[in-house]
């Protein structure tokens, strides 16, 4: 992870390792799983982005070859 989501990430898991409250904890593990989620989102986008653009470039070869 980069930029402050990374630093957010390692810092919760700092204090999570630590932290003697179970709701805080709970707290803790929430916002960490938040934010795991997220990255997860962005780069399930990222690969089907991907994806489309290597489908897209085959076509545009594919095309180029019976013109």
């Amino acid at each position: 992870m980069q930029g402050e989501a990374g630093e957010r990430w390692r810092e919760l898991c700092q204090q999570a390792v630590v932290e003697q409250d179970s709701q805080k904890l709970l707290e803790l593990i929430r916002e960490i799983n938040q934010i795991l989620e997220a990255k997860d989102r962005r780069l399930q986008r990222q690969h089907l982005a991907g994806k489309a653009n290597e489908a897209s470039a085959a076509i545009t070869r594919h095309s180029q070859k019976r013109g």
